[in-house]
């Protein structure tokens, strides 16, 4: 009987999913470990990754390009030469394969990975093998038997949407890419420029933002303090943006020696317990706790997940399986020391209901520790587990009970306000970290007067919007449908390589803010967020079966088409913008222009006067000094071997010798 060839995304599942499923004996080709389970005929094999991406059928470096096509990754990426091997053995493999079952990961990325190894493994060599899909959401061994003895069938609408996001991404990156970098070397800057679908849209959000700190222009006003036995009280207008009126409020406040209490309101309020995380809240969180980058905390999610700990973090549900066995979780995770009294106190309760939020996920449930404890992480990894633990486990606690109060005081006629809170049950929060400010009133009741002590007129400015940080960047992306789950991370971090951003309050370096702003004002469309979230609609309406996928991308064609005949209108211009913004002045030149640092097509840095046009070339790894030569040009400083050389930018300049270790 011929064998059935389960086919992974990575090759720690594949060990994962073969030692659910039996004893496996592991074997190597080429290097590429697979499992053999001989008592029940099974073979699991692990792809890396995508073994196929989208190449230009007749590379060039033109633009519009549509001709695009699915090619082994090797072949696309020479740093993927390990995924030949990968290839060679699925193809063997699935030659003497009856069945073949795909295991990748569940969602729009997966799908696609599994079908198009199917697809070029199998059927494009003539081998029209029957196929089975896998699916799961954690790497337990009861979750993988599970998916192998209920297998479901591909979902081709998945496969769809897959295939359409891949296109769509490479045809925009691409052509928008290559547009802006010829527009840029018609103006001698040659270093490529790279833009895309979802990434320039979401650049735009940034500029935009740096724009509204640049223009912000601060207003003046007063805040009215009263200080009256130990309590603090704020006139009830907290901001007053008139100084006459400021200063008669104060004036009358100042006469007073008393206050009485007004009115007094306490509630007793409960505060829910959180919801489970799903990948946004999560990627927030961990930055919010320990600073991690977005694609920092997916990648440790990814790994955990992998390591068989917590289920699949790339969900954005927020409600746990209705078959989890929420009991036998929290006894396991009781055996982890800081979690052991609490796990035992949740125990007690006769029912376990956790709180959810609204968010559902058609493919995952939110992520949730699956109760195998860690064993040899690192100390970030452990810091993710142990707050996606805290989280889980306070999804079932009893609500944070806190009092608040709300004293109206009169002071000679005028109203202040002052307010309290004190927590009577913590709840929930005894084990998810969070912040709690309290302050207690000191006891007072209606109709108390009180002996004012001091009042005192504060002179405040408005401050601008605050930057966006990596986490509250993937908050609005979110809102703005921007991305994917799996993608928005990942988006981000591309800004950060490319240069176009920098910082944890993120700013807009100057080539970041001359693309979009150059291209803003001649073809808006490229970054405009309303066109990335209508193909982003129309891409779930394939998921669902609702769209043709060849209907999307020839309109997707059709629309880049009249996008770049508009940006040709303007290729000159939009190159001098962007050539202006990304020129870095080092010094002055001996005729007065200015210096500026270009790159060559080979690859090398030189020095070029914007006024009389006389290169210099640079070493590889150089600085640049404020300190100048008797011949009026800037020092440059470099290394040849352990020395430091300090020497002129010209090299044949006669006050200092020439070095040829570096030219």
């Amino acid at each position: 009987m011929d064998a059935k060839l389960i086919i992974t995304e990575k090759p720690k599942v594949a060990f994962k999913i073969a030692s659910a499923l039996g004893k496996p004996i592991k074997k190597k080709f080429k290097n590429v470990p697979f499992y053999e389970i001989p008592e029940k005929n099974i073979i699991v094999a692990p792809a890396v990754g995508h073994l196929y991406e989208l190449a230009e059928k007749n590379s060039s470096y033109k633009y519009p390009s549509f001709d695009v096509e699915w090619k082994p990754a090797y072949m696309v990426d020479k740093s993927k030469k390990y995924a030949k091997a990968y290839i060679e053995l699925i193809e063997k493999l699935a030659e003497k394969a009856g069945e073949i079952y795909i295991a990748t990961d569940y969602d729009i990325e997966g799908e696609l990975l599994g079908y198009n190894i199917y697809k070029f493994a199998c059927l494009s060599r003539g081998l029209r093998k029957p196929v089975k899909r896998l699916i799961f959401s954690a790497l337990t061994q009861m979750d993988l038997r599970r998916a192998y003895e209920n297998p479901s069938k591909v979902n081709m609408n998945l496969v769809n949407a897959g295939e359409a996001r891949h296109i769509l991404d490479w045809l925009w990156g691409i052509n928008i890419s290559r547009a802006l970098t010829h527009a840029a070397r018609s103006k001698r800057f040659v270093n490529a420029l790279s833009a895309g679908r979802v990434q320039t849209p979401t650049l735009a959000i940034l500029v935009k933002r740096e724009i509204e700190i640049e223009n912000f222009k601060p207003r003046e006003y007063f805040e009215i303090h009263a200080v009256l036995d130990k309590i603090s009280a704020v006139y009830k207008e907290p901001k007053i943006f008139e100084k006459e009126k400021a200063e008669k409020i104060y004036s009358k406040a100042k006469e007073a020696d008393r206050a009485k209490v007004k009115s007094l309101d306490e509630k007793k309020i409960k505060v829910k317990a959180p919801y489970p995380f799903d990948l946004g809240t999560l990627q927030r969180e961990a930055y919010s706790f320990f600073g991690f980058s977005p694609k920092k905390t997916l990648d440790i999610a990814q790994s955990l997940y992998e390591g068989g700990y917590i289920s699949y973090p790339r969900t954005s549900s927020q409600k746990l399986p209705k078959n989890l066995n929420f009991r036998k979780i929290i006894k396991k995770l009781s055996e982890i020391k800081e979690f052991r009294d609490f796990c035992e106190n949740l125990l007690k309760k006769n029912i376990l209901k956790p709180s959810e939020g609204k968010q559902e996920d058609p493919a995952h449930p939110a992520i949730y520790p699956t109760g195998i404890i860690p064993e040899r992480i690192s100390k970030d990894e452990w810091k993710l587990y142990s707050l996606i633990v805290s989280r889980f486990l306070a999804c079932f606690a009893d609500p944070l009970v806190r009092v608040s109060t709300k004293a109206v005081l009169d002071i000679n006629g005028l109203e202040f306000v002052t307010r309290g809170s004190v927590i009577l049950e913590r709840g929930w929060a005894e084990i998810y970290p969070i912040n709690l400010e309290e302050k207690e009133i000191p006891k007072i009741k209606l109709g108390d007067v009180l002996r004012v002590s001091k009042v005192e007129m504060k002179k405040k400015k408005t401050k601008p919007p605050k930057r966006y940080t990596p986490a509250s960047l993937i908050r609005e992306m979110e809102k703005l449908k921007l991305g994917t789950k799996a993608t928005r991370a990942e988006i981000i971090d591309i800004l950060y390589k490319r240069g176009y951003i920098t910082g944890k309050n993120i700013k807009v370096t100057n080539l970041g803010f001359a693309i979009i702003e150059a291209l803003k004002e001649r073809v808006p469309e490229i970054v405009s967020e309303k066109l990335t979230r209508i193909f982003e609609e129309r891409l779930e309406k394939i998921q669902l079966g609702k769209e043709s996928k060849y209907k999307v991308i020839e309109d997707a064609k059709k629309q880049l088409t009249e996008i770049l005949k508009e940006f040709d209108k303007y290729k000159d211009e939009i190159g001098r913008k962007l050539v202006e913004a990304m020129e870095n002045v080092v010094a002055t030149c001996r005729c007065g222009g200015e210096l500026i640092v270009l790159k060559s097509k080979k690859g090398s840095n030189y020095v070029l006067c914007k006024n009389c046009k006389k290169t210099f070339p640079l070493p590889k790894k150089y600085r640049i000094l404020k300190r100048k030569c008797k011949c009026g040009l800037p020092l440059i400083s470099f290394k040849v071997g352990n020395k430091t050389i300090h020497k002129c930018l010209d090299i044949d300049c006669k006050h200092f010798r020439r070095e040829k270790a570096w030219t």
